[in-house]
């Protein structure tokens, strides 16, 4: 705690001097109080036997110029102690000034930091939220109990909310630390100022903060990735979409997972008719629940790359906290993965392999996932393990 709180001060003190004002007023303050300094060193060397030298002069400075007054060193000759009485002066006026300016600039950072008007420039491995939903609280919370390790600093929300509802989030103990950054989400002016270059993720969500018809949120949900796509071509973009006639300009842009909200609504509602309890598995398979256990993909281990499910299926059985489903595709960066895929297809010198092969590069769907396959399905390269298990941490 004490730890995180100093490394806060740090970043504060840091983004302060980045202000040009205050480093020519450091600047400025350091040369008087080196000059005096000197200048009391060399008026009292040879008469005053407390200064023997530069240094002595440059603490004497210091001690005085802060209004400190140790009384450890006093000049004794009238040019010695004009200079002192200078600097005296001159060290009350620069306390009040470089107080007052740190004052004003904290003032001013809180300010704009309030109404997402800062520019993250300097943040990194954070999560995007893009767009505002009513039960937003609910959704960050959600976000940060699933994702380990995740703080509050590293959650930015890019919306033209009123600051005073991002502040009764941030009322909450949990969310205090929450980045804002007000304006249009699918501008590349706000996705800039929230750092979209490095952020780990970025979810695009169907906006409920301004009234709109189903087909201009999906426009804007595809405006965004689009926006996001042009910014960061490798980051891991998850949309949610109303209506699915909008699926193919996302699959277009290379978004990695598109939700179809209406369609899992639906879905949930036809098997819960179908078979009972359906609903409470669904809500349990996704959620952390009472239970300890939840759905998950994990890292597959290099050595069963390219051999059989079986092989992995056995592995993953030999132990007790986790069930393997199945395998997830294609997983990470769509264009990465399709570069690579193109430059493999292209090995062959057979024409029709060569057709054939462009045409699997073609048609490869990220994130797909295969559950329970055969015992013979091979496993390919950016895969991972879609897993049942137990959470240790309850």
């Amino acid at each position: 705690m004490v730890g995180s709180i100093l490394r806060r001060a740090l970043k504060r003190i840091v983004y302060l001097y980045r202000n040009s004002r205050l480093i020519k007023l450091t600047l400025i303050f350091l040369l008087i109080f080196i000059v005096s300094g000197t200048l009391v060193a060399l008026i009292e060397h040879g008469k005053n036997g407390e200064f023997k030298n530069l240094p002595d002069g440059w603490w004497w400075a210091i001690v005085t110029f802060s209004t400190t007054g140790y009384g450890d060193m006093v000049p004794i000759t009238i040019a010695g102690r004009l200079i002192a009485v200078i600097t005296i002066f001159v060290g009350i006026a620069a306390m009040s000034v470089l107080s007052g300016t740190f004052a004003s600039v904290f003032v001013d950072q809180n300010t704009r930091a309030r109404r997402g008007l800062v520019e993250l420039t300097r943040l990194q491995n954070h999560i995007i939220i893009c767009g505002w939903k009513d039960d937003m609280q609910e959704i960050l919370l959600e976000i940060l109990r699933d994702v380990d390790g995740l703080t509050s600093d590293t959650l930015v929300v890019i919306s033209n909310i009123e600051s005073e509802r991002v502040e009764d989030l941030r009322g909450n103990d949990q969310l205090r630390e929450l980045r804002f950054v007000r304006g249009d989400y699918f501008s590349e002016n706000s996705l800039r100022r929230a750092n979209v270059k490095t952020a780990r993720k970025v979810l695009v969500l169907a906006d409920e903060y301004e009234t709109a018809a189903t087909s201009e949120l999906d426009s804007r949900t595809v405006m965004t990735v689009l926006a996001i796509k042009s910014m960061a071509r490798d980051v891991y973009v998850v949309a949610e979409l109303l209506d699915r006639k909008y699926e193919s300009y996302l699959r277009q842009a290379m978004c990695e997972e598109i939700i179809f909200i209406n369609d899992l609504n639906r879905s949930v509602i036809a098997n819960a008719s179908a078979t009972n309890g359906m609903s409470h598995i669904i809500r349990d398979l996704l959620a952390r629940s009472e239970q300890a256990t939840r759905l998950s993909t994990v890292d597959i281990l290099p050595e069963f790359v390219g051999g059989p499910y079986s092989e992995l299926r056995v592995h993953m059985g030999s132990g007790g906290s986790r069930i393997l489903l199945g395998i997830l595709e294609n997983t990470g960066s769509p264009h990465s993965m399709k570069l690579e895929a193109l430059r493999e297809a292209q090995k062959t010198s057979d024409v029709s392999m060569l057709v054939t092969n462009l045409q699997s590069v073609k048609g490869m769907a990220v994130n797909r996932p295969v559950f329970i396959p055969a015992d013979d399905y091979v496993i390919q390269r950016h895969s991972r393990a879609i897993v049942l298990e137990r959470d240790h941490g309850k």
